[in-house]
């Protein structure tokens, strides 16, 4: 049950943190708890499991989705995720966001795009959203869990 809790904490962790795959994380957890305390119905298990996957992938998307959707070109994509990255380390917690909005903001100005605020916040955007998504989703494995 100790590793069960742990690995459900570091899949909410891991929805806001970009480092760790958060809905993967909640979802072994709760495979454990299939195999080990209490079997969870094998259909829901498999939908669990293609949620899991489609969030995930999705997360990915929606930040690249959010820059490309304010006119950003692939040096503003690359930037909100260097900018992300970095600023898990640098400023924690909020640096990934303001990482990923002055990333986007610098690869615009690289891309001579004359944008780069909206592009900005075009990444911030799809990294909030997908931020929601991932959250939702290991909250949700934890409320299988518990009820």
């Amino acid at each position: 049950m100790i590793v069960i809790g742990i690995l459900l904490l570091l899949g909410l962790i891991g929805s806001i943190i970009p480092a760790l795959p958060g809905p993967p994380l909640s979802y072994l957890g709760l495979l454990l708890s299939h195999f080990f305390l209490n079997a969870v119905d094998g259909v829901s298990l498999f939908w669990i499991g293609v949620l899991v996957v489609f969030v995930t992938v999705l997360d990915y998307y929606l930040q690249i989705y959010g820059v490309k959707k304010a006119g950003g070109g692939k040096y503003a994509i690359r930037g909100s995720f260097v900018g992300m990255l970095s600023g898990i380390f640098l400023f924690p917690p909020f640096g990934i966001l303001v990482g990923a909005f002055v990333g986007a903001y610098i690869g615009a100005k690289i891309d001579a795009n004359s944008n780069e605020a909206k592009i900005a916040f075009g990444a911030l955007w799809g990294f909030i959203s997908g931020t929601i998504l991932k959250l939702c989703t290991s909250f949700y494995i934890i409320y299988i869990l518990l009820f």
